[in-house]
Formats: structure tokens, sequence, C-alpha cells
């Protein structure tokens, strides 16, 4: 079966084009700003497994895949099918997929094309790559495409691809493992210690051995033995961020909850306190950490008050653990949040050990009880309802972590700002009467934000269609042609409305809900529209 796809793709890599390297229209109808909830569960289930941006050094930029222009690369942003990052001349980054890592050196510029549990499809335009590869799944295939051919690593090992400019031929080096070339006319294998220079009809005769550089060393510098590392014991090797754990803090094992992280940090340090909020389709609010150590323990696991110091519970290992955009539960009125004499506030607080994560932007149940495999003693005594809100049982109960509550100024929260120095605190019993909401405050960005594919589906022309009762509007027409596998994702709205659980909190509530409608059109794209 692969041998086929490797013919398949000789015949069409020549006239390759890499996502990236289609320019979208700019045109873009902005909408009047919502108060409402904005991400209501779609019928497309979004990634279960991410990237994150692991490193930024110097000028480097970030292109979401809904976007036409670039913005400043950020550490810990998560990264998934059609992101796609680029570095100045001066400039290095690299992208951690589970145990695997992505080196960028300068002058390059890739694309997330494709990344699922069986798939992962990186398409370099210009530039170089070094890919090291600790740990590849049975029946997992890694490919990389670039002008004019594709490589496709066999297994674990260190490969260097390198798109030279000035209309030099590609050179694929291979310093462990085994891979396979494709171009339009020929296809072979490179084993380890061996470089090509692909160019010429006999190019596979003149193999060289591989040589290492300034650029290889640097990339060696930064590499670690996942053997040696005390969370490959307690942790899967598919979970983003978890190598940088041994250096920021100490395992121990708790008789309670198991393996334990706590961090070396400040002694006012708290979870998912150090860091600001982003949105982020199709989750929503997503959480971004501040800390090099913070994406596994903001996106995974629990988090629970050990003899007065934070510890992180990433639970019982979980084969292929699902990425949430960040495991807390909000305080407050949905659209609204909590009122306080200085004005509309934030509240959140982590989940602990055993608290269900019960997410607003999905209603599939299988999906939630793979979120919550691992921190959950039994997933399949977690049911959904009929109207498909999460059950009593989950929400109203005392969450171990709701009087920890961290407070920020609404406009702190909505802005995206730092939000440890804008904390302020709140009367307990506030804090223990407000409503609980599952996963998200159900307050939309202030301005256009991130809105992704979930999947690059080979498609011709994507539009935003904004449908109202006066008809439908297309919002942003945008010319693709794409290589990735997928299945087209249509991300769709519904009228937002107020949990039915929030109605059973305690004390009185006064509820302010504008009432709006997304809709994209068959095959549509969102982009940066706002309600």
């Amino acid at each position: 079966m692969r041998f086929l796809s490797y013919v398949c793709c000789a015949a069409m890599v020549a006239g390759l084009t890499p996502v990236f390297a289609q320019n979208a229209t700019q045109t873009e109808d902005r909408l009047p700003e919502a108060k409402a909830g904005l991400n209501s569960p779609t019928t497309s289930l979004p990634p279960t497994r991410v990237g994150r941006v692991s490193l930024v050094a110097g000028d480097v930029d970030f292109r979401s895949s809904d976007e036409a222009s670039w913005a400043d690369a950020a550490l810990n942003l998560p990264v998934f099918t059609g992101e796609a990052l680029r570095t100045a001349p001066k400039a290095r980054a690299e992208v951690q997929i589970g145990a695997n890592t992505l080196a960028l050196s300068s002058g390059t510029e890739i694309e997330i094309a494709y990344l699922s549990d069986h798939v992962t499809q990186i398409a370099v335009a210009r530039g170089r790559i070094d890919l090291d590869l600790r740990h590849v799944d049975d029946g997992e295939t890694i490919e990389i495409d670039f002008p004019g051919g594709g490589v496709w690593p066999l297994g674990p090992g260190r490969y260097d691809i390198n798109i030279r400019a000035d209309d030099q031929p590609p050179l694929v080096a291979v310093f462990e493992g085994r891979a396979r070339y494709v171009r339009a006319d020929s296809e072979g294998d490179i084993e380890g210690g061996r470089m090509l220079v692909m160019a010429g009809p006999d190019f596979a005769a003149d193999a060289e051995p591989a040589k290492a550089d300034e650029f290889i060393a640097w990339c060696r510098g930064r590499d670690y033995d996942e053997t040696r590392l005390a969370a490959s014991y307690y942790v899967s090797p598919w979970m983003t961020g978890f190598a940088e754990l041994d250096t920021a803090g100490i395992w121990k094992i708790d008789p309670q909850h198991g393996p334990v992280w706590f961090p070396t940090a400040s002694e006012d340090w708290a979870p998912y306190r150090f860091g600001h909020w982003n949105w982020v389709a199709p989750w929503g609010w997503t959480w971004i950490d501040d800390q090099p150590w913070g994406f596994a323990p903001s996106h995974f696991g629990r988090w629970v008050l050990i003899d007065e110091h934070w510890a992180w519970a990433p639970g019982s290992v979980a084969g292929k653990p699902s990425y949430a955009p960040a495991a807390v539960a909000f305080l407050g009125t949905p659209g609204v949040g909590l009122s306080s004499e200085d004005g509309a506030a934030i509240a959140w607080f982590p989940l602990a050990p055993g608290e269900v994560y019960w997410p607003r932007y999905a209603r599939d149940l299988a999906y939630i009880r793979d979120l919550n495999r691992g921190n959950v003693p039994d997933v399949e005594t977690i049911d959904m309802p009929v109207d498909g809100e999460p059950p009593s049982e989950v929400f109203n109960k005392d969450f171990a972590n709701r009087l920890l509550a961290t407070v920020v100024p609404r406009s702190v929260f909505l802005k995206g700002g730092p939000v440890a120095p804008a904390r302020f605190t709140l009367p307990e019993q506030r804090l223990r009467d407000a409503p609980v909401l599952m996963g998200s405050p159900q307050i939309a960005p202030p301005s256009p934000q991130r809105v992704a594919r979930v999947a690059t589906p080979p498609v011709n022309r994507t539009t935003l269609r904004l449908s109202r009762k006066s008809g439908t509007k297309p919002v942003h027409p945008v010319s693709l042609q794409l290589h990735g596998r997928g299945v087209p994702v249509i991300i769709r709205g519904a009228h937002m409305r107020v949990p039915a659980y929030v109605g059973q909190a305690r004390g009185r509530q006064t509820i302010m809900l504008h009432v709006a409608h997304l809709h994209n059109g068959r095959n549509g794209v969102g982009k940066r529209a706002r309600i």
C-alpha cells in the first residue's frame, strides 16, 4: 500500500505547489461584535494531536491556517494542520510534535500540511529543516514535501532537508534511519549516513557520506536522550511538551494521585496564571503559557494542591492523549462573567484529578471521553443527556480548586493581555456561589481572531458565508490548491443560548445574551469573522 502511494506521488510531485504558496484574496467584511459565547458545538471534531512552537530565536513569523498575512510567532502556540512558520535570515525556530522535533534554519518557510494520529505531512517551500524522529508509531506515515520532490522517513532517525537558493538542487541527508525519496522521474532509498544531491537522472548513484555542519551541531546541542527523562516513564511520548518537564521540576509518587510533577517555580506561581488567553478555532479560548515547560501541564492532565504546593497529575498513561485548549472551568454568567467593584471580570480554576473536562465546542460523547481518559477513573461513566449539556453530576459538585480561581478584568481576558499583572481577588463566598461554566465563558473575542481549518483537503475555492434571515452573504472567498489528506470540515455555529445547567447554580443570576448566528457554507472555511 505504501509503495503504491510512492508511485502515485511520483506522477504528480513535479507539479506540487505547497499550500503556503497560494495567495488568498484579502477582502474581508467585518461584522458587528457579539458579546455572547461564540464556540457553539460543531459536527466536526477538532484535532486531538497538536504540536507547539518550542523555540523562537530571532525574527520568526507565524501564519494561522485561515490567514494570508503573517504575525509574530510566540512560544507555546499550538501548531496543527494548516499552520505555517517562517524564519528571517538570521533566525531559527523549532516545533515539537510529541517526542519529535522539527528545527528550522534561517530563511526557511514551512507549513504543517497535515497532522493526525497516523500522518505527519510537512511542506517546505524554501530553506532547511532538521527532523529528529524519536518516536514513530506502527502504521504512521511521515512525509516531507518540497518543490520537485518528496521524502518519506521510514522510521526513527535524523533527517536533514535543504531546499537551497539560486536554483541549486535539493540536498537530503539521512544521519540516522532510512528514507524513501520520490521525484517525477525517479524514486529510491537513502540509507543512514548518506546524503543525496537531487540533481540529474543518476543522482542516486552519487550518494555521499552525510556531513554535519554548524546547523546540525546546533540541533544536536538541543537534543536530549528520551530514555534518560523521568517524564518518559509517566507520560506518553505523544504528549507534546513532556520533554521540558525534567529540567523545570521534580517527580514524586503520591499515594492518592500516583506520579505527580512539582514545578520549581516561585511561591506566587499557580497554573493558568502566568500567560494569556487566545481565541483559536475550533476550540475557542485557549491558554498560552509563558513558561517553556508550560505546554503539557496546560493542555493535558490535572492540577492538585499537595502540602500547599501545586502539583501536576498527568493521570494514568494514555497511549495517545487528546489535546484540550485548557483543562479549566470558568465561573460566572455565560457571555458576561462575574461582577465586581471594578467592573466585569472573568474567573477560572484548574480542574483537579477525577473532575471531568466538558468542552463547549463539541457534543461527541466518544470524543469527550477521550479528552478525560486517564484523568477520570472510569470514562465510561461519563454520559451525555439528550440536550447535549453536561449532566448535573459534572458541574454541580464541590470542585477542589474553585476557591483558588484566578480573576482578571474582562477587558484583559478578551484582549489576550498578561494575566498575572492584572489579577485581583474576590471574596471566597463570591467564588463559592458563582455558577460553574464548563470549558468556556461563552464570550466571543472582541476582534478578528484565529479561525482555523481542522484539515486541508483538496479544494479549489472556499468561501465563508454568513447566514441570516435575509439571505446568505459571502464574507471571504479564498482560492487554494492543497495536497494534504483529510476530509472537508464544516464548522457551523448555532444560536447561542445559556446552558441548561446554569439554571441550577446557586444564587441569583442575571443573564445577558446577544443572539447571533454564524454559518459556513458548504466547503466553507472561516476567516477572522466577527458576529
